[in-house]
């Protein structure tokens, strides 16, 4: 790619082109099964019509590699679970909530000595278990759960629900292995240029 960057290019052709990539490539995820594994061999003549700089992009020769040989390939879809996906903050503020309304009457606004007392426990808790687990190397979760939670295994159980749910479906990753071939000889002929776009008006008024 690195004659590419050397050739005189029109300001915005690179926007242009990535605009157009996005949409093409939408259009691909529309049309085929993200469940699907395939590959094929792109060949795209790219035009600077202003400057005539001019190049190919066609498969790089090679072997093996993550593309097989081919210039493109696109992988299946996949499922991940994602731990982190419901952000921490969140957790704590929900778990807080449900905790306390446990414990304040029904339909009261007032939260009473026993709700605020259970707020102050949690937050002097939550502090005690970075202070506890801050010092060591290991996951800080597993670590205060290991030693310090008074209901570990309850812990895990509910831990592992809360994981069940964040599980995403992840879109098969792109990979290509091309390269951009300059079309040295190419010489824009403005006169040619003109004619073709009159005859496709011409064309576009026969149809309409």
């Amino acid at each position: 790619m690195k004659q590419v960057e050397e050739m005189e290019w029109t300001d915005g052709t690179g926007k242009a082109l990535a605009t157009l990539g996005a949409a093409i490539t939408k259009q691909e995820k529309e049309i085929r099964d993200d469940s699907e594994e395939y590959f094929s061999d792109p060949e795209i003549m790219v035009m600077d019509m202003l400057t005539g700089s001019t190049v190919m992009i066609q498969t790089e020769p090679h072997t093996g590699g993550r593309t097989h040989g081919r210039g493109y390939k696109r992988e299946k879809s996949w499922e991940q679970r994602i731990p982190m996906k419901v952000p921490l903050t969140l957790q704590r503020n929900i778990l807080l909530d449900m905790v306390v309304g446990m414990l304040v009457p029904e339909d009261s606004d007032e939260v009473g000595a026993l709700g605020k007392a259970a707020y102050t426990r949690i937050a002097e808790a939550l502090k005690e278990g970075m202070e506890m687990s801050i010092s060591t190397d290991k996951d800080l979760a597993k670590h205060w759960k290991d030693k310090y939670a008074k209901h570990s295994k309850l812990v895990t159980q509910v831990s592992e629900q809360i994981n069940d749910m964040t599980i995403t479906k992840m879109s098969g990753r792109q990979q290509i292995r091309v390269q951009a071939v300059p079309v040295t000889n190419a010489i824009l002929n403005p006169e040619l240029v003109g004619e073709s776009v009159v005859t496709l008006h011409e064309a576009e008024a026969v149809i309409e």
